[in-house]
């Protein structure tokens, strides 16, 4: 019988359904599960309502702790901020988002992707603050990020699972006085970000 948690009958959406189908990713990359076997739970995620239901999805996997990580809270772990402020959501399945140009950067944005390309221009963009907190929720996806030439970056929070991992080419701000974009949350299956500089 599975373990019972408070927080089962808690609702989840789209953000939690979306680290489930990371985590059986990285579960099925890992050889712990079949292929049909990962088919069926990851039609499970997509239709789960509670956390009960998500925690059923990821049972007997090494990676079902992870699904979670506010039940346990990490030593020095960023709190995102500002609290109360609702992000912008980034998805792509799938598929291919851009933002470049003259764009709005809220203060905080929720980039959520499953075999999907994210790519954020930062350079001519209108920024709502002095800096944005960016949560990552990808797997099997690529995440590219283009500073601007005083932006600063901080990816000291990003949890990269299985073979993921990120690339800082940036270098040093050429200049002082610009955003700061702090990067947490996790990527999975494979997935990349890259960080370069205008």
């Amino acid at each position: 019988m599975a373990e019972s948690h408070p927080d089962d009958d808690l609702r989840v959406g789209n953000p939690e359904r979306e680290r489930a189908i990371a985590l059986l990713n990285d579960a099925f990359s890992a050889g712990y599960l079949e292929i049909s076997e990962f088919e069926e739970r990851s039609l499970v995620a997509y239709s789960a309502r509670t956390r009960g239901e998500l925690r059923g999805v990821l049972a007997q996997l090494p990676v079902a702790g992870q699904l979670f990580p506010d039940a346990v809270a990490r030593p020095g772990a960023m709190v995102p901020a500002p609290v109360g402020v609702a992000p912008m959501e980034i998805e792509a399945d799938w598929t291919t988002v851009r933002r470049k140009g003259l764009w709005h950067v809220p203060a905080r944005l929720l980039i959520i992707g499953s075999w999907g390309t994210i790519d954020l221009n930062f350079v001519k963009a209108e920024f709502a603050g002095p800096s944005v907190d960016i949560e990552l929720q990808a797997s099997v996806s690529t995440v590219k990020l283009m500073l601007g030439a005083d932006h600063t970056i901080d990816y000291g929070d990003v949890e990269s699972i299985g073979w993921s991992s990120v690339k800082d080419k940036a270098g040093s701000p050429k200049r002082l006085g610009g955003q700061a974009i702090r990067l947490y949350g996790a990527i999975s299956g494979m997935s990349g970000v890259v960080i370069r500089r205008h």
